[in-house]
């Protein structure tokens, strides 16, 4: 399994977990940071690509939070 396709698998985990509670809006950068093991990506890429699976879902998400 590639550092990718183990991202993939996680965020997938993350996205269902908010599908499972959908009255719980997510803080997109704080998943970012807590994904940043996978060191391949920016902070900033990782929260792009949650981002894109939150829309693709219509999940509700907070994109101005500050860490």
């Amino acid at each position: 399994m590639t550092g990718s396709d183990a991202l993939r698998e996680e965020i997938y985990r993350l996205a269902a977990a908010a599908e499972a509670d959908p009255e719980t809006t997510s803080n997109l950068k704080s998943l970012a940071v807590q994904l940043w093991d996978f060191d391949e990506f920016t902070v900033e890429d990782l929260e792009d690509i949650l981002r894109d699976e939150w829309r693709t879902r219509g999940l509700p998400f907070n994109d101005n939070v500050e860490i």
